[in-house]
């Protein structure tokens, strides 16, 4: 009997949930294995940025997004995006629950055994140690206000275990014509534990925390 980890994704979330088949011991080990997660302390939800890397490797989500032209006209976005540091179990299931979502494709992977494409999710089998999947797609994320601004909206980003939310490692790159429009804020605000940094055409966010993260960019032409 094949017992799976289902990794939800909505946007950009990354949430963890154990499968109701899993056996008593079987839960007990991967909650009390610190490599990942540690009990002393259970976020309940409430966002809450880490003005320090955790001491452990955590889940890093690496997010490179592409806006272009044809972005601004119909909302499509560019996605590439690769996780690291993947908990080490036989079976799991990445499943995105995007509005509008196409061409999903697994452009890499590392101690996987296999990956399989089946409509919005990505089936992994046998997860080692020091596993990295990346994958590609299309994804209307980009929407005109209107005020005449225009967002760019990720999350919700989480790394959640039964009912705590756990620390979560997020890297968005975001790629933009700014010839044809520029940047106004992003929200939240760069603050500790959430790093905004801003070149032509470029915006990089790098994130430690715990709870439910959701980002937005907003331009204007």
């Amino acid at each position: 009997m094949k017992h799976w980890i289902i990794l939800v994704l909505a946007l950009f979330p990354f949430g963890l949930y154990a499968d109701d088949g899993m056996t008593p011991e079987e839960l007990e080990k991967w909650l009390n294995d610190d490599k990942y997660f540690s009990t002393e302390h259970v976020n309940v939800g409430e966002l809450e940025f880490l003005h320090e890397p955790p001491p452990k490797p955590v889940l890093h989500s690496f997010n490179t997004l592409t806006v272009s032209q044809e972005s601004i006209q119909s909302g499509w976005v560019l996605l590439e995006q690769c996780y690291k540091h993947l908990v080490a179990v036989p079976d799991a299931e990445v499943v995105y629950q995007y509005k509008a979502m196409r061409d999903l494709k697994v452009t890499s992977k590392r101690n996987i055994e296999n990956v399989m494409v089946k409509g919005q999710s990505v089936q992994l089998t046998n997860i080692r140690q020091n596993a990295e999947l990346c994958v590609r797609a299309k994804v209307r994320i980009f929407y005109k206000n209107p005020n005449g601004t225009f967002s760019l909206l990720n999350g919700p980003f989480h790394r959640k275990f039964l009912d705590g939310y756990y620390p979560y490692h997020v890297t968005l790159k975001i790629h933009y014509p700014s010839h044809l429009v520029t940047l106004i804020q992003t929200r939240p605000v760069a603050q500790p534990g959430f790093d905004v940094t801003e070149s032509e055409g470029l915006i990089l966010i790098d994130s430690y925390f715990e709870g439910i993260l959701k980002t937005e960019i907003i331009f204007q032409n």
